[in-house]
């Protein structure tokens, strides 16, 4: 007797209508690279290859013409590390960006972005210009639901971004594996069916493949000592952060929606996708200081806290907080000219694909 399927379907549709249903999990993951030292001044074309992995190899084939209504840049403003040992140890490290402004970043956006343009068509590709491309409904559809430029935003593990779109757009989540750093997984099976839909509608509409870029640019490295092992029983937490700026890996991207690599209810993420390998470490001097923001009451609560915790054999706790003030002209400088440098190594490898 053959099996009915209803039930399964019953259950996906509650799933989907619910958002507990998690498609983001079929993705392929990229292998994160040791971090790569960038020089902002330099030429990147020659470095597609070395800098994006690249998830099909024919899902750029015989495209001629692209649609834009994804390019996002996220500013990372806002980031800590905790950390637990035996005993109730902690230790935490949190750190603030201070310097740009954010007319500073919706300028960096929109230099890149004209950027990205130029080297898709320099890739021989046409790009459907922004007039053109709100003479049709399916863009007009995304641009209405999504968010404004500029929006900071809140992810998992006390992450905060700002995120900007090119003036005259605005940007919009896709599912990812690093829900830091995509709204705290705020994007739910039923969003990103409809954005899936809509891409498609887009595709359709123009006749154009559907690209997005997508960039995430940080200003320090986070780390935390685990509880794996002989380390869940220590009774010392340690977290450390090192400064310096840098383009963020994986998050970062390119992606072509063609009708080879289409995105699926089950995988969104089944889209031609470029992702960068390694942090990119920015040769930058744009750090001017790391200062200690905690108060001296918070210092002088801490010492009495650890006190008292060492009398009872309780873990101690570290707390350091700091505010990673950057040289505004030269923070922009150098990530502009690290993120053409960006668009130049994964457009040179898109069209190597095409």
């Amino acid at each position: 007797m053959k099996r009915s399927c209803l039930p399964a379907l019953a259950l996906l549709t509650l799933a989907l209508a619910t958002g507990t249903y998690q498609p983001a999990l079929a993705e392929k993951a990229v292998s994160i690279q040791k971090p790569i030292d960038f020089d902002p001044n330099t030429s990147h074309a020659q470095d597609g290859n070395a800098l994006f992995w690249m998830n099909q190899d024919n899902g750029a084939k015989g495209v001629k013409k692209v649609i834009i209504p994804f390019f996002q840049i996220q500013f990372v403003v806002d980031a800590q590390a905790n950390a637990t040992g035996a005993g109730g140890a902690h230790s935490k490290t949190a750190v603030h960006l201070e310097g740009p402004t954010a007319i500073q970043m919706q300028a960096v956006t929109d230099e890149i972005y004209a950027s990205f343009v130029a080297d898709l068509k320099a890739a021989g590709l046409e790009v459907v210009s922004p007039d053109e491309a709100r003479t049709y409904s399916a863009f007009n559809e995304i641009m209405a639901s999504s968010k404004q430029s500029g929006q900071a935003v809140k992810g998992m593990n006390q992450v905060t971004s700002v995120f900007f779109a090119p003036t005259g757009m605005n940007y919009y989540f896709l599912p990812t594996m690093l829900p830091d750093l995509a709204g705290g997984g705020s994007m739910t099976a039923v969003g990103n069916a409809q954005i899936v839909r809509k891409e498609a509608e887009l595709m359709s509409q123009s006749g154009a493949a559907v690209a997005g870029f997508r960039a995430v640019v940080d200003f320090a490295s986070l780390s935390a000592s685990d509880r794996r092992g002989l380390r869940a029983l220590a009774r010392n937490a340690k977290t450390k952060a090192e400064f310096g700026l840098m383009i963020k890996p994986a998050a970062t991207q390119v992606f072509l929606i063609t009708p080879n690599a289409k995105a699926t209810m089950i995988d969104p993420q089944n889209r031609l996708r470029l992702q960068l390998q390694a942090p990119l470490m920015i040769d930058s001097a744009a750090i001017q200081a790391t200062d200690d923001n905690r108060s001296k009451g918070q210092k002088t609560g801490e010492i009495l806290g650890n006190a008292i915790s060492l009398m009872g054999g309780v873990g101690m706790s570290k707390t350091k907080s700091f505010d990673v003030v950057v040289d505004p002209s030269l923070w922009q400088k150098d990530v502009t000219g690290a993120l053409k440098g960006v668009s130049q190594a994964a457009t040179a490898k898109l069209k190597a694909g095409l």
